[in-house]
């Protein structure tokens, strides 16, 4: 039980850390070129611009929008367990 706890606590603190963590440096890298060229961000028909038009429709704030737009884009990332 205390490996499943010392995992739990490593993971939590993992993300607490940043959102691109666990992400290498070469595939943040290649994630925020595809989100500047308006390409899909993780999931399909979901691209950078869409969501952060979206946003600022629902927070009325374009600083909001883009706040959110990147949450979003960080939490559909495709990472490797």
């Amino acid at each position: 039980m205390s490996k499943f706890s010392e995992l739990y606590s490593q993971i939590i603190n993992e993300a607490k850390k940043k959102p691109s963590a666990g992400l290498t440096k070469k595939e943040k890298s290649e994630a925020v070129k595809k989100a500047k060229a308006g390409k899909d961000m993780g999931k399909p028909g979901k691209a950078f611009k869409e969501v952060e038009k979206k946003a600022e429709k629902e927070y009325g704030s374009k600083e909001k929008a883009k706040k959110v737009a990147g949450a979003a884009f960080w939490k559909n990332i495709k990472r490797k367990k």
